[in-house]
């Protein structure tokens, strides 16, 4: 790789007028030479003005509807120059250095990709500033990680070829996929918070919150399941499927107790479905120290618990591949 290589950024979109400026915005202003490096966005049918914003802006502009996220993001790739790969989701950030970053990072020769997790913008509500608790713990580590968000990522062009690029299989969790592939060629992938992207697109409500890590549950059940009967299984699934299982004994327990006097079930499966999200709760504020938000980071993993044991009614996420 060349000391200041050609770097493809390459921009998945759908009706994100809400965040398409600033994030080209901040692209433009990076302090990277601006022949050395492109940005691509790539329109996957936006009903919105995602498109008439985006044709002010000197930036490549491509139109694929009826494919997911992975597609996208390979279809970009496929039509890019660079000798890095930088994605960046509509709804980010980047700071100004973004680039040179990703250069200095990719340069030695054990490493095949670079990335963050999410930073919070300035304007953020109780559950995005919470969950940032957790998720802050990995984006404040430096070295490498077994996975880092496909919004946030950089990867050698070579390394990308050799693993033939995203799953379009997956629903979503194609970033997870992707490092784990990466880490199989005997490269690692690094992890560093001077890559953190300031995140627009937060769950900003319980619900939003809900809906989001049902989603993201869909696709990590269908990445573990889909070379059945080889199981991959993770401390995600083993929660969902934990909730997922007292949710069913709740009513189990309740005809029980009506029927025959016995409220065991009711108050055994009552009782793991909130002291999972107890443990998890004091696990990550003995490293955070923040016992301030003790009760709605308890909320918050309850709901993630309850999100991930509904993501197993999708049959989707049972299909073998």
């Amino acid at each position: 790789m060349t000391q200041q290589p050609f770097i493809s950024i390459i921009i998945p979109v759908l009706n994100a007028q809400k965040w398409i400026s600033p994030c080209l915005e901040a692209l433009l202003l990076q302090d990277y030479p601006k022949d050395k490096f492109e940005i691509i966005v790539l329109d996957n049918g936006s009903t919105d003005q995602t498109m008439e914003i985006t044709k002010k802006y000197p930036v490549k502009l491509l139109i694929k509807t009826k494919c997911n996220i992975s597609a996208l993001r390979n279809w970009g790739a496929a039509q890019a120059r660079g000798e890095i790969f930088a994605f960046i989701d509509a709804d980010c950030i980047a700071p100004k250095d973004w680039l040179s970053q990703v250069c200095l990072l990719l340069q030695p020769d054990h490493v095949g990709a670079v990335g963050s997790w999410y930073a919070l913008p300035e304007d953020t509500t109780l559950v995005e500033r919470t969950w940032d608790i957790l998720t802050g713990i990995r984006r404040e580590t430096i070295g490498p990680m077994d996975w880092v968000p496909s919004g946030d990522l950089a990867i050698r062009k070579e390394i990308f070829e050799q693993i033939q690029g995203f799953d379009e299989y997956l629903i979503t969790s194609e970033d997870v996929d992707i490092c784990q592939r990466v880490i199989k060629t005997g490269k690692v992938v690094y992890s560093h918070p001077k890559l953190a992207f300031k995140h627009l697109g937060n769950p900003k409500t319980l619900k939003q919150f809900f809906l989001k890590e049902k989603w993201r549950g869909e696709g990590v059940l269908q990445n573990s399941f889909r070379h059945f009967p080889k199981i991959e299984i993770n401390n995600a699934i083993i929660f969902g499927i934990i909730s997922f299982v007292c949710i069913l004994g709740i009513p189990g327990g309740i005809v029980l107790w009506t029927l025959y006097g016995k409220d065991g079930l009711f108050l055994l499966s009552s009782l793991g479905l909130l002291t999972v999200p107890l443990l998890m709760t004091i696990k990550t504020l003995l490293k955070q120290k923040q016992w301030n938000n003790f009760f709605i980071l308890w909320l918050l993993f309850t709901v993630y618990g309850l999100a991930r044991a509904s993501s197993v009614l999708n049959p989707k996420v049972w299909k073998k591949k």
